[in-house]
């Protein structure tokens, strides 16, 4: 099993976190009018990026083994969030309580075989099978320095 690493560290600036993963940055931040300076995206936009991304990268592999043909695919995203979870309301989940998706093709396939290719798609994908069916996250180290 390949393991992957990552790290996060909040910088001196509002809400902004600088994140790396194999030598990668990535600032996150707030929106303005949630406190922060509007340097990147949130966690939670990113992660529907993040999904967008993996469902073209999932499509991008599988399409040959389809024989599916596009020219252009574009994934569009969207996540119920409501912010009283994360203010503490134990009655409201804390994360995204649904996340909807569609998709545009620039293909000469059917509708049909659009819809059949997404349906792969979608059931191999990593990041639709670690948000629908949930994955162990655990703290499992705590130091001062």
């Amino acid at each position: 099993m390949k393991r992957t690493y990552a790290s996060a560290r909040k910088t001196n600036t509002s809400l902004q976190v600088d994140t790396h993963s194999r030598g990668i940055h990535h600032t996150f931040d707030e929106p303005a009018n949630l406190g922060g300076s509007n340097a990147g995206m949130n966690p939670v936009e990113l992660e529907l990026c993040s999904l967008g991304a993996s469902l073209q990268e999932t499509a991008a592999r599988l399409a040959p083994a389809h024989h599916f043909t596009y020219r252009q695919m574009t994934v569009n995203l969207e996540g119920d969030l409501d912010a009283a979870g994360f203010m503490g309301d134990p009655e409201i989940r804390n994360g995204f309580q649904a996340i909807r998706f569609g998709v545009v093709f620039d293909t000469d396939a059917t509708p049909e075989a659009c819809r059949h290719f997404m349906d792969a798609v979608e059931a191999a994908c990593p990041l639709v099978d670690m948000l629908k069916l949930g994955i162990d996250v655990e703290l499992n180290q705590v130091e001062i320095v």
